[in-house]
């Protein structure tokens, strides 16, 4: 036989060789999953038992928990059975010992299990401790090459099975069926090492010594199908799919190329589905992203797609009005929503697809300048609801274990049934924005998770669950560079600060040493590329701005309640200006509201309303206070609704 090619899945080839360097096997991953063999998609154990034929076994078997032992052909099963159930019955006293001569010798365990399956009403191995005492003489024996499968081996062998009455002698077993196995004639004429074929979804769950440094076995990997077998595999069943039949040759070209791009990650069985869910809502396979979203999402609608093109060019404004004086930032998103609701990329025709997140920033600059709220203002711009907004605090995630929690722990370990808390996340809400606050707190390790969804645009959690990002935008805040800002201010006049460009250079050069030289993973700026975002120091005009906003929530709020609210706007947009240029950047914007306003307008006017108790309609003035606190709540002596000016 010579290598399989490409009409087999390409673990064939690497088990074929192993098996002629006189090897066991323990294939592990998609095993549950169709296998290419021949050209066509079979099971793994009807693909499994044609592979070892060809490769020259003259019998083969399979074992597993409820089928016990099963067999291709009808061959191969007149050789086992002739081997397992002799026609010449094993001779033993009642007591259990051979007759006279060696009635001092103990019978040895696989005899004692001969002889109950001779007496049993139906010979047939059931059980993991039949097998092994049964099927250990096929391997020793040397009259025919013969492979025996065993599926379910995690179920058999691992650290959960350890309960079991027999578990060490089945380990036992295990062991001298690997190390004593003999060689036989094949089918080819050669001689063929009979061996023991371990099937397990987990690796890790085998034993150790089973898998590890160990000479007489070769582990192999039962991958996911690539993009190019898939892409072959969707142009044998597309003229199953909606309208499949009425495709061109170049159209199901095309489409198959388009659908194995956006499959990644996908087993066969799941491509294979596509084809009902393609005919079930009625969509065409050169749909291929809205065909993938259906059957991955279970989502009639993509908000990418509803989103009103008019509300994308108004975007710039809408988010300006919620993130005042960080028109850069600003700018830079839009651009971003642009490129993704309209598509045009740099790839071949409309089919192009991407996996990766619609967006990803890394906002940076100094705190409490908006990095949040612009957030929370594309959530509810895209998604019409703020809450599809999820924030991770990476401070909470700085221990080199904790990056489990995002994708949950694996087997084994206490929580694995829970999931991650970021892929429980995703799997519930792919239309979302993901922000990591603070990323500068977060562990090195997890940056290897945050690499794989910028490249990817997928992660897997503990329990082999996949989470997409394709229709996500994916946030990162930083306030690296921040402790240093005040060394840059000081060189320029209180009334004269640096503009934007120095700003800018100052924490692009601070996030490019961070990411060089303390995470020493300089490759996750190329990644990031123009998706970072600097966002400027609190300008005297943006205090105004915001006071200004604050100001006209509270007579929004005065109104509903039925009071007129009269401010002297200037006083108090002055006296916070001031109290936020004397603390400079390490409050930012935050300050604004609490403690400046909260303490100087809102608590005092709350105050005086529950301790005068005005009637509906009073007009009530906070106006700059003579001594004491900096301002007053009395009520309005004018005749006039304007707003007073000092």
């Amino acid at each position: 036989m010579t290598s399989p090619g490409p009409t087999a899945a390409p673990w064939f080839a690497r088990a074929y060789h192993e098996i002629h360097r006189d090897r066991h096997l323990v294939l592990h991953g998609n095993i549950d999953d169709l296998v290419c063999w021949d050209q066509s998609y079979q099971s793994f154990w009807t693909a499994m038992s044609k592979f070892l034929a060809v490769t020259g076994f003259v019998a083969s078997a399979r074992f597993d928990l409820v089928d016990g032992l099963s067999y291709p052909d009808d061959d191969s099963r007149k050789f086992f059975e002739s081997r397992l159930y002799p026609a010449t019955p094993v001779l033993v006293t009642e007591d259990g010992v051979p007759p006279s001569g060696s009635r001092g010798r103990i019978l040895s365990e696989s005899t004692r299990r001969l002889q109950q399956r001779m007496s049993a009403a139906r010979a047939d191995i059931r059980t993991t401790a039949d097998l092994l005492a049964g099927t250990r003489d096929m391997l020793v024996q040397q009259d025919r090459a013969c492979a025996i499968v065993i599926d379910q081996a995690d179920l058999m062998f691992s650290a959960d099975a350890a309960t079991e009455e027999r578990y060490q002698t089945n380990l036992a077993y295990l062991r001298r069926m690997i190390t004593d196995s003999a060689n036989a004639p094949a089918r080819t004429g050669e001689s063929l090492r009979n061996i023991v074929v371990l099937v397990t979804k987990k690796l890790t769950a085998l034993p150790d010594w089973v898998h590890r440094d160990n000479p007489h076995v070769a582990t192999i990997a039962v991958e996911h199908p690539g993009p190019a077998e898939r892409a072959d595999f969707l142009r044998s069943i597309l003229p199953r799919f909606h309208e499949g039949l009425a495709l061109s040759p170049e159209q199901v070209r095309k489409a198959a190329t388009a659908l194995a791009v956006l499959t990644d990650g996908m087993t066969v069985r799941d491509v294979n589905a596509l084809a009902a869910t393609s005919r079930l809502a009625e969509i065409a396979p050169t749909s291929a992203r809205e065909l993938v979203m259906r059957h991955r999402f279970g989502i009639r609608e993509d908000p990418w797609e509803r989103l009103d093109l008019t509300k994308v060019l108004t975007a710039e404004e809408h988010l300006a009005r919620r993130v005042i004086g960080q028109d850069m930032a600003v700018r830079k998103v839009t651009d971003v929503l642009v490129n993704a609701r309209v598509g045009v990329d740099f790839g071949a025709g409309d089919d192009r697809t991407v996996t990766r997140p619609k967006g990803v920033f890394f906002f940076v600059g100094p705190t409490g300048v908006g990095k949040t709220e612009l957030a929370k203002a594309i959530a509810e711009l895209v998604f019409d609801d703020e809450g599809a907004l999820r924030r991770f605090d990476m401070s909470e995630f700085s221990q080199e274990h904790s990056s489990e929690r995002l994708t949950g722990a694996p087997p084994g370990f206490v929580g694995h049934q829970n999931g991650g808390v970021l892929t429980n996340w995703m799997m519930e809400r792919p239309f979302s924005v993901v922000l990591f606050d603070e990323i500068e707190k977060a562990n090195p390790k997890i940056f290897d998770k945050f690499l794989q969804i910028i490249d990817d645009g997928r992660i897997t959690d503990g329990q082999g669950r996949t989470a997409y990002f394709s229709h996500s935008i994916v946030i990162f805040t930083s306030n690296i560079g921040a402790p240093g800002l005040h060394d840059v201010l000081s060189e320029f006049p209180r009334d004269a600060p640096p503009g934007y460009p120095v700003i800018e250079k100052h924490f692009r050069e601070a996030v490019a040493r961070h990411m060089a030289e303390e995470l020493g993973r300089p490759e996750i700026l190329g990644r990031l590329g123009s998706g970072i975002v600097v966002f400027d120091i609190l300008r005297d005009d943006v205090v105004c701005r915001i006071v200004t906003k604050f100001l006209d929530q509270l007579v929004a709020s005065a109104a509903a309640r039925g009071f007129e609210l009269v401010l002297h706007r200037r006083a108090i947009e002055q006296a916070v200006a001031a109290a936020v240029a004397e603390s400079g950047a390490a409050l930012g914007a935050r300050q604004i509201r609490s403690p400046l306003l909260e303490e100087w307008v809102r608590v005092p006017l709350n105050r005086w309303i529950i301790g005068n108790s005005p009637v509906k309609g009073t007009r009530i003035w906070v106006r700059r206070s003579a001594d004491g606190p900096p301002f007053t709540v009395e009520e309005f002596p004018g005749e006039t609704g304007e707003e007073v000016e000092e």
